[in-house]
């Protein structure tokens, strides 16, 4: 496991949680926060101190999640994500900037599950692209850069429960082994990026084969921690997708709400329609 996704894990397990009450079969979520740097062997932000700020974004069975906040004497840390691509795909976006001696970091995620109504057992491919610039100010192990991953398992459940709030939600769907569902691995990969780069490209593929029947699910995260006044920006999107949609059914489908200007052009459309009508009427 990458030694950021460990610490991290590490440090949300040690959080109580409180009665489950929530059942969800896609979902997403969205936390940011805020840490001191700790003396390292080898740097000042080696090492970060405990969570002094943060935020969450989306509760139990939400379609997208949103979280941003400046915290004072920090920097500013940004992200969203939704379900939004092609057939509920997820769709990740995530910032943050950070000040002298100090970590800011964006956590998105995105759980979505699949039903393969195909006749025949067969291998289809699930993947992203993942468009980013960042500024690093030295080399901090872990504690900077880009990280995404993307995980597809089985479960033996028909549901996820992550209880009640924001909070619950988050700590279930980034670090919860699922274990209690009766979690089966199928495939996952990790990209990151530790050095400065101005316009990164990265890319994750994974195989994932689908029996007549099964449910898939797949667990996709992206990571901007920020340390010593680095700047980490992939809020140019990590997009997935599937290589072939047929014979796939969605948990959830959220549509993306059309831009101002595409509504206008549909408004026109509807006039025109509607004048030619008239038109034909007369």
């Amino acid at each position: 496991m990458h030694r950021l996704f460990a610490r991290t894990l590490a440090a949300l397990l040690a959080t109580p949680l409180l009665a489950p009450a929530v059942e969800i079969t896609a979902g997403t979520a969205e936390y940011v926060t805020a840490r001191d740097c700790a003396g390292g062997a080898t740097s000042s932000c080696d090492d970060v101190s405990p969570i002094v700020a943060s935020q969450f974004g989306g509760t139990g069975g939400t379609f997208s999640s949103t979280a941003a906040a400046t915290f004072a004497g920090y920097g500013s840390a940004s992200g969203s994500v939704s379900l939004s691509g092609t057939i509920g795909a997820p769709v990740l976006h995530a910032s943050a900037s950070s000040l002298a001696d100090k970590r800011t970091n964006t956590n998105s995620v995105a759980l979505q599950s699949y039903t393969y109504t195909g006749a025949e057992a067969t291998t289809r491919s699930f993947g992203g692209t993942l468009t980013y610039s960042q500024f690093e100010t030295g080399l901090y192990q872990d504690n900077t850069g880009v990280f995404a991953t993307i995980e597809a398992f089985t479960l033996t459940a028909a549901a996820i429960d992550v209880g009640t709030g924001a909070d619950q939600n988050f700590y279930t769907l980034f670090n919860d082994d699922f274990s209690a569902e009766g979690y089966a691995p199928v495939a996952q990969m990790t990209y990151s990026d530790t050095s400065s780069n101005p316009s990164g490209l990265g890319t994750l593929s994974i195989d994932v084969p689908l029996a007549p029947g099964e449910t898939i699910w797949l667990r996709v995260l992206l990571q901007t921690p920020a340390a010593n006044g680095s700047d980490v920006d992939a809020s140019h999107t990590l997009v997935t997708a599937w290589n072939e949609t047929a014979d796939l059914t969605p948990a959830v489908t959220s549509l993306p709400v059309p831009e101002p200007s595409s509504l206008a052009l549909f408004g026109l459309g509807l006039a025109a329609t509607a004048f030619a009508a008239r038109r034909r009427s007369r």
